[in-house]
C-alpha cells in the first residue's frame, strides 16, 4: 500500500471515530441528567425596578432656602482654581468670601465680583440647561445636591467650558 492512501485511510478512520464519539453525547437525555437536591429559594414575584437615575432637564430643586457652601469652579475664567463661601439666606445670595488664599486676598475677605453669587439652585438649573452641548453631573444617591457639574455650551467653541465644585455644605 502506498504511503498517501495509507494516510487517507487513517484519517477517515478517525474522522469516523470522532463522529461516533460526539453523536454519543448528543443522545437521549434519559435519566443520566444531573439534579441539585438543594431545595430552590426563587420566589414567583418580581424584583422592582430601580428607581429612575436623573438626566439633564430632570435633577430636582435643592430642598433648602438657608445654607451656607464651598463653590469652585474649573474653567478658563478670572480667579481660577479658587474657592468661594457663599452664604444663601431665603434662596438668595447674601455673602461670598475667599475660601481659599490667592493674589492679594486671604481667606475670609470678601468677594466683590457679582457672577460668583451662585446657590446651588443655580447650578442645579445649569444642569438642567437641555440646549448645552454636553452636560456631566456627579450627584451621589441620597444626596440634596451634585458634587459637580460640567457644562459645555457649544462643542464648536473653546473655551467656555465650565465645572461647578460644591462642597461643605451647610444647612441653617
Amino acid at each position: 500500500m502506498n504511503v498517501v492512501l495509507a494516510r487517507a485511510l487513517a484519517a477517515t478512520a478517525a474522522t469516523l471515530a470522532l463522529t461516533a464519539t460526539l453523536s454519543a453525547c448528543g443522545g437521549d437525555a434519559g435519566s443520566d441528567v444531573a439534579t441539585d437536591p438543594a431545595p430552590t429559594t426563587a420566589t414567583a414575584t418580581p424584583t422592582p425596578s430601580p428607581t429612575a437615575t436623573p438626566t439633564v432637564g430632570s435633577y430636582p430643586a435643592y430642598p433648602h432656602p438657608d445654607y451656607t457652601y464651598t463653590m469652585g469652579m474649573q474653567c478658563f475664567c478670572a480667579n481660577i482654581d479658587q474657592g468661594y463661601r457663599i452664604t444663601v439666606v431665603g434662596g438668595d445670595v447674601t455673602d461670598v468670601t475667599w475660601a481659599t488664599a490667592g493674589d492679594g486676598h486671604e481667606v475670609g475677605d470678601a468677594v466683590s465680583d457679582d457672577y460668583l453669587g451662585v446657590t446651588i439652585q443655580d447650578i442645579i438649573d445649569r444642569a438642567n440647561d437641555t440646549e448645552a452641548a454636553k452636560v456631566t453631573v456627579d450627584w451621589p444617591p441620597g444626596q440634596d445636591y451634585p458634587n459637580s457639574v460640567y457644562i459645555d455650551q457649544n462643542v464648536k467653541m473653546a473655551d467656555e467650558e465650565i465645572t461647578y465644585l460644591i462642597s461643605d455644605v451647610e444647612v441653617a
